[in-house]
């Protein structure tokens, strides 16, 4: 009998998968799994658990938003790999971006089948000086909003809650003179906004529309937004954030290593939480570190 650890944030999103629970934990049962549940109340809850308990199961099925992901995958990595448990993933939060770069069900139910199924594949994770991530590190415009959005906001408007918190941040747009280096080549950019992302969307826009994006390939891909200098300059990155639409105001990389430096520290997001600040941020790739069950 398969041993499958289920933890769950009872508040993510609209708190969507209370009125399904009972049928998320019917659906693990049907499939003979033996289940310890497990409800997160505070920040780090998901990871703690994780990291004390993950190696005595088979399965981690977690359900929440991208930070609830992100917590649970810091857990894993903490589990030696021979004994490190595949994870199901049942996306309940406003975005959910890692989700729709794995093909999961937008439904809970859904979710819940691909999540107690078979299909499953090992995935690439990130590092920013030792912080995991899943699908993205950022700095710059927009990048604390995911975090500060206070979360009764995020449940009533859900995705619009976001650009709202970014439209009011946008008298704060700050430039940052970067030294951006990748897989040995070096150049110099001013940015309001840097990600480097393992995902095909980011804040549920796709930014990749013209490139094939995997995320088991060993590799990064990322935009940098450079600092408008004129008003040509500032629709284009007015476009970009309301759209989504890449212009010539980015600049793309591809890559499995990235440094960037800059002279002061720069607050960091990974897959929307605090990341810290760094002056160096360091940022690799562990490939197929994580195996998920996927659509």
């Amino acid at each position: 009998m398969e041993k499958v650890l289920f933890v769950y944030n009872p508040n993510a999103g609209k708190g969507a998968l209370r009125g399904k629970l009972s049928h998320v934990i019917d659906l693990m049962m049907e499939a003979q799994f033996d289940v310890t549940t497990y409800a997160t109340r505070k920040a780090k809850d998901a990871s703690d658990i994780v990291e004390k308990k993950g190696a005595a199961y088979d399965r981690v099925i977690c359900s929440g938003g991208d930070g609830t992901l992100h917590e649970v995958v810091y857990g894993l990595m903490q589990i030696p790999v021979d004994k490190r448990p595949k994870c199901g993933y049942i996306p309940t939060g406003t975005v959910n971006d890692f989700a729709n770069g794995i093909k999961l069900p937008k439904r809970i139910l859904p979710a819940a089948q691909v999540a107690v199924g078979t299909q499953c594949a090992p995935y690439d994770l990130g590092d920013l000086n030792g912080e995991y991530f899943t699908y993205v590190a950022a700095f710059g415009a927009f990048t604390s909003v995911s975090y500060e959005t206070p979360q009764p906001i995020k449940n009533l408007l859900g995705k619009p809650a976001y650009l709202l918190e970014g439209v009011i941040k946008l008298n704060t747009l700050k430039s940052n003179p970067v030294e951006v280096t990748v897989d040995g080549e070096t150049w110099e950019e001013d940015c309001i906004l840097g990600m480097v992302t393992n995902a095909k969307t980011v804040g549920g826009m796709n930014l990749y529309r013209r490139m094939k994006i995997a995320l088991d390939d060993g590799y990064f891909d990322g935009i940098f937004v450079r600092t408008p200098r004129n008003p040509i300059e500032l629709n284009l990155v007015l476009d970009f954030f309301l759209t989504g639409r890449v212009n010539s105001q980015m600049r793309i990389i591809h890559g499995r290593s990235i440094t960037i430096k800059s002279n002061e520290k720069i607050a960091y997001t990974l897959d929307g939480e605090s990341g810290g600040k760094h002056k160096k941020a360091v940022i690799t790739n562990h490939h197929q570190a994580i195996t998920y069950f996927h659509g």
